[in-house]
């Protein structure tokens, strides 16, 4: 597990093993977003697709996102990202940018 503090905002990376992927929690910003992308890079390199826990997520900025939009980029013709239980404004967020739309991107909602 990686934890980041910056500016008193804390994230926690955590990998996962069934299904394979990471578990993200805490608020995403500028201030920590380096080290949700450094896990990002680990698990794309590795091709397939990669699964993102995103339930205890309550906050994510454009510095957050980019890193998800290079991860989608980098598994192209290799796997997807797929995001799992965004909250609404993260969820609304995504669509915005059309995240969403991208082939290999998912967004699914998290167990009812």
């Amino acid at each position: 597990m990686v934890r980041a503090k910056g500016g008193g905002v804390e994230l926690r990376v955590s990998r996962t093993r069934e299904p394979r992927g990471l578990r993200v929690s805490g608020e995403v910003d500028a201030s920590n977003a380096a080290q949700l992308g450094k896990a990002l890079v680990a698990e794309t390199a590795r091709g397939g697709d990669v699964i993102l826990d995103l339930a205890d997520v309550a906050f994510l900025d454009s510095t957050g996102l980019e890193h998800l939009i290079r991860a989608a980029r980098d598994l192209e013709g290799s796997g997807r990202l797929i995001l799992v239980s965004p909250r609404d404004p993260i969820r609304r967020l995504f669509e915005l940018v059309l995240l969403d739309r991208r082939s290999n991107v998912e967004i699914r909602p998290g167990p009812a």
